[in-house]
């Protein structure tokens, strides 16, 4: 049930995300006051199981945690500069994955450490 919860959510925040992009423009890019393109890309998924991903700078990464386990795991970067982390949380009835953003090339490690205090790490080649 609480798995159903975290599925509905996200496919919730998913669905309002493309309604915001939708109405906010008619098309895939929009354009910043200095005349560039910008566009909207997807999260890079770290599964439970992966220990490396590859992302370039601007991405923002989705470190999947077993929802049993979610509350309670924190994750930690080598390099703050590289890489910025945040924290899962739990807002309402909805539960947020931890993940971060690729912040600058270089390769970076973020530690994710379950409650019961295990831990692992996921080596990070943030390309520009």
């Amino acid at each position: 049930m609480n798995r159903t919860r975290t599925i509905a959510a996200a496919g919730a925040a998913a669905l309002l995300g493309v309604a915001a992009l939708a109405g906010c423009s008619s098309s895939s890019e929009s354009t910043e006051a200095d005349g560039d393109t910008t566009q909207m890309l997807p999260p890079v998924i770290i599964t439970d199981d992966q220990t490396s991903a590859t992302c370039a700078v601007g991405d923002y990464l989705d470190i999947v945690i077993p929802e049993d386990q979610l509350i309670g795991t924190t994750v930690d970067s080598s390099d703050s500069a590289l890489v910025s982390v945040t924290q899962a949380k739990e807002e309402g009835d909805a539960l947020f994955n931890p993940g971060g953003q690729c912040l600058s090339a270089g390769d970076a490690t973020i530690t994710v450490t379950g409650p019961s205090g295990s831990s692992r790490e996921i080596a990070l080649t943030i390309s520009q």
